[in-house]
């Protein structure tokens, strides 16, 4: 299965999320006329992880979204990674509200394809950025502990003043990434 951040690359030069198996064909048509070079839907629904396969991807096939992205081969696509920020940005696992600074930005991701971005303002956490429609920018939220792979329960959200009590997202996949900027 592709990473998240392949996939992202992808869904951006495609024009569209990649969220069930159909989008699959379109994207195959898509990626087999800008490349001159078939790839199968079926291909695509095991690399987007839709089916289980039974082996890694060949190479080609790896070569093939390499060149739809813009690259000459997979290797190149991997160099390409800045790993400055990699490690910057290194993925958490745990994570409990003390051990976050004043003014520091968290991001939360989990599927599909959803971010939230928030920051610490005092004893509060506020939204500064999310594409998750249950919380908005500036809700007010708290938190015990976030961590991978299970879903995320905000203990208490506060919109425009007032309380709309406890959330959970991220039930279905878990969170996928937790970073600290």
């Amino acid at each position: 299965m592709l990473s998240k951040l392949i996939k992202e690359k992808i869904e951006a030069r495609f024009g569209k999320d990649i969220r069930y198996p159909k989008d699959c064909e379109a994207l195959a048509n898509h990626i087999s006329e800008s490349c001159r070079t078939r790839i199968s839907s079926s291909t695509l629904l095991r690399l987007y992880g839709f089916v289980k396969g039974i082996r890694e991807p060949r190479l080609h096939t790896l070569d093939i979204v390499a060149e739809y992205l813009g690259y000459k081969s997979w290797e190149e696509l991997i160099a390409s990674f800045d790993k400055k920020e990699a490690v910057q940005k290194k993925t958490i696992e745990k994570l409990k509200p003390e051990n976050i600074k004043i003014n520091q930005t968290v991001q939360i991701g989990y599927e599909p394809n959803r971010t939230i971005e928030f920051k610490k303002a005092g004893t509060i956490f506020r939204i500064v950025s999310s594409n998750e429609r249950r919380l908005l920018l500036n809700d007010e939220i708290k938190f015990s502990v976030i961590e991978l792979h299970y879903p995320l329960t905000l203990t208490h959200v506060i919109r425009e003043g007032k309380s709309i009590g406890k959330v959970q997202v991220a039930s279905v996949s878990g969170v996928t990434q937790i970073t600290k900027g």
